[in-house]
């Protein structure tokens, strides 16, 4: 009984180790923030759990030193629930950086959730909302030496429980000094082999209740839509996708615009030696279309982001194979990139200018909050004069691990959409936590955090003087 258990668990932890990478972004489940609540600026750090309901990790780092007292809650993000929040909890201050609070807090069902943080200090109170869609992604596993001793204790509890009964039946009826004859010892192993099979049955009616709750709990995991594509013969890449039936509340007909789309689709070659940003026009109920441009035959990889009304965002991944394709012209606000060659710096050309990576000498390492700032510079190396909001801000960065396993669309104020973030922020304007001024400045800063170690490529895109630029740095991380 105890083998069959075991095999259940490691299928989980197996689909879940196969399963993990693909959420809200591929294999970059934590959220990034950088808004305002009230007047402060706050840096916003959201660690969802992997398993649902579980514990989320939330950092607030402010930006100034009157801030006394920071306050977070969970909340749905939209309903009934999102208007009466509980008792929050109170953040606690870093020791060792007193603008660091940090917090945990239990979210207990999957879908669209919120967190909401309350600040106090010198300059008044102030709020900031935080989307955090909560994909379970898998089952927590147990630690092999827990796994042990409970089976240890469960045949010590086995085997006391039978030598007991065995105990009482064979010497319970035995008089003072009277010894144990044959006829108390066959007593006694009758009931000793009772008890067996009480045990027996105990263990297998368990063993049927764990695979049920396996089995229902598998079905809760997160699923990611499925998407299918191919491309007609008028050059026109078409994307269907699909429910695989996740917990059977997700719908196909609910997307709503992120910055102006309904879709972003980024089309990369294995390589990462090219990239497209798309934006198909939804030509059914989860049915997307775009003509394609010109493009060499071979296999691409495809990440389109989409956000659902009730503010939970998801990307979905596949793959296609096609010949050379002859296409038309990019326009609006679709965009391509050809890598023609890097230099080992941390600059690249960029139509007559260049953008500047500017980052300290400070290593990259996983889990932790970064601020990746890019200077835009003209011909003659200053700052650029006709920057332009792409899409309704300074720019857009695109975070790839090179095995294309970690995947990030990140805006200057995070990686939250901004069709969640006004749902999250329904008070205030329209995009207002994403700070993008008419005229934009030449620097443009992304908050970012690696999920994992390994060699990333960075997709920095601007647009200048109407037309989209894309420039490619490469990172390093230990």
């Amino acid at each position: 009984m105890t083998l069959r258990r075991l095999r259940v668990a490691l299928a989980l932890v197996l689909a879940t180790a196969l399963q993990w990478p693909v959420s809200a972004h591929v294999g970059s489940p934590d959220l990034f923030l950088e808004g305002m609540a009230g007047p402060y600026r706050l840096l916003v750090t959201v660690r969802p759990p992997y398993a649902i309901p579980g514990i989320a990790d939330v950092e607030v780092l402010a930006t100034s030193d009157d801030i006394r007292d920071v306050r977070i809650v969970p909340l749905p993000l939209t309903g009934v629930g999102a208007q009466f929040a509980p008792v929050a909890d109170r953040a606690v201050r870093s020791a060792e950086d007193p603008r660091l609070f940090t917090g945990h807090l239990w979210l207990m069902s999957a879908g669209a959730w919120q967190v909401r943080i309350a600040v106090a200090g010198d300059r008044g109170d102030g709020m900031l909302s935080v989307p955090v869609p909560t994909l379970p992604q898998s089952t927590l596993a147990m630690n092999p030496v827990t796994r042990a001793t409970l089976f240890v204790l469960m045949l010590l509890l086995a085997a006391g429980f039978i030598g007991i009964v065995s105990a009482l039946a064979r010497e319970a009826w035995l008089g003072a000094g009277e010894m144990v004859d044959s006829r108390a010892l066959w007593r006694g192993r009758i009931a000793g082999a009772v008890a067996a099979v009480i045990v027996g049955v105990v263990v297998f009616l368990g063993d049927m209740w764990w695979t049920v709750e396996a089995s229902t709990y598998a079905r809760y995991v997160y699923k990611p839509l499925i998407a299918i594509t191919s491309v007609t013969a008028d050059a026109r890449l078409r994307l269907d996708l699909s429910d695989p039936g996740w917990i059977g509340s997700r719908r196909l007909d609910d997307f709503v615009p992120d910055h102006g789309r309904l879709m972003h689709l980024f089309v990369v070659s294995p390589a990462l030696d090219r990239l497209w940003h798309l934006h198909p026009d939804e030509i059914r109920t989860g049915a997307f279309e775009h003509p394609l441009p010109d493009m060499p035959a071979g296999h691409y990889e495809l990440f389109a982001d989409l956000v659902h009304a009730t503010g939970v965002s998801e990307t979905a991944t596949a793959q296609f194979d096609t010949p050379a394709i002859a296409g038309g012209p990019l326009s609006g606000d679709d965009s391509a990139w050809s890598e023609v060659r890097l230099k080992p710096d941390a600059t690249s050309t960029l139509g007559g200018g260049r953008i500047v990576w500017v980052r300290d000498d400070a290593p990259l390492v996983t889990k932790r909050l970064t601020m990746f700032t890019f200077r835009v510079e003209d011909r003659d190396g200053q700052p650029a004069r006709d920057l332009e909001l792409y899409m309704g801000m300074p720019g857009h960065a695109v975070f790839f691990r090179r095995d294309r396993k970690v995947f990030a669309h990140v805006h200057p104020s995070g990686s939250a959409p901004m069709a969640a973030m006004d749902i999250a922020m329904a008070s205030s304007p329209t995009h207002a936590q994403h700070n993008a001024p008419a005229s934009p400045p030449s620097t443009v800063t992304f908050p970012y955090g690696f999920p994992q170690a390994g060699e990333y490529r960075i997709f920095v895109q601007v647009k200048r003087a109407g037309r989209v630029m894309t420039e490619v740095f490469d990172a390093d991380v230990k």
